[in-house]
């Protein structure tokens, strides 16, 4: 009788063993949802506005990064084929600044408060296409007396484009934009002793600028501290050479101002 009551409580306890081994199997097992893989829009060069297409499963989500500057005002239209298709825009230090429960889900516009990274995600609890577009001009204004100009073909030649100021100007913006091994190629004239300020609008942090003498001798390079507005005294009277990189590629706004004498 002993060893049938012995042999009872040996089975318990095994299947006790056997239902905690599962039960700790399916406790591990429980993980969080994954992240989705983000995908980054790109802006041509000289563009303002980029626009991608998909589709999302149903419960699908689908991220997009885009870099941006403090200021800069965002416009975002979403096309989709469902209302059941919301979208989320989260800004470089979050939180979200646009969610799914924001009536706004076709337009919105907002002016983007922190330089960095942004992220879009889109969710749809159907299956669904979409087409989003973002638009993000590269100035908010010229300063009054200020000529803009547009970047042509020929800044990513040797030769570069001219920067010339309109009649009575002495101040010039030039919006223009840059691929990922592209360098933008900005030449200009001016006096000895003249001094020329120089300001780089760049929609990701990594945008650079270099100022070179027409003898060659550099006068501002990529690893110059103040990348986002500087002046020189101009050295020579001659023809300078101005230059725009951004390793991530991008659209920028260029100003260059040189009061006359």
């Amino acid at each position: 009788m002993r060893g049938k009551i012995t042999a009872a409580a040996a089975a318990i306890v095994a299947v006790a063993g056997i239902t905690g081994a599962g039960a700790a199997s399916a406790s591990t097992s429980t993980s969080a949802p994954a992240v989705p893989t983000a995908t980054t829009i790109h802006f041509a060069r000289g563009a303002t506005s980029a626009h991608v297409a998909g589709r999302v499963v149903a419960g699908g989500d689908r991220r997009y990064t885009f870099a941006a500057r403090a200021g800069q005002t965002a416009t975002f239209h979403l096309a989709r084929s469902t209302s059941a298709m919301t979208w989320t825009l989260v800004g470089p230090t979050g939180p979200s600044v646009h969610d799914a429960h924001s009536p706004r889900q076709s337009d919105f516009t907002y002016r983007l408060p922190t330089t960095g990274t942004y992220y879009v995600d889109i969710v749809s609890t159907r299956a669904a296409s979409y087409d989003l577009s973002v638009s993000i001009p590269a100035t908010t204004g010229a300063p009054t007396g200020t000529t803009t100009i547009q970047q042509t073909g020929d800044a990513t030649s040797t030769a570069g484009q001219e920067i010339r100021f309109a009649p009575g100007s002495t101040a010039v913006r030039v919006a223009g934009g840059v691929g990922t091994t592209e360098t933008a190629h900005f030449r200009f004239d001016a006096v000895a002793g003249q001094r020329a300020t120089v300001g780089l609008e760049d929609i990701t942090p990594e945008g650079t600028w270099t100022l070179v003498a027409p003898d060659g001798s550099p006068l501002h390079t990529a690893m110059t501290e103040q990348q986002g507005r500087a002046t020189v005294t101009l050295p020579q009277t001659g023809t300078y050479r101005l230059d725009v990189h951004s390793p991530s590629g991008s659209t920028f706004t260029l100003s260059l101002s040189i009061p006359r004498h």
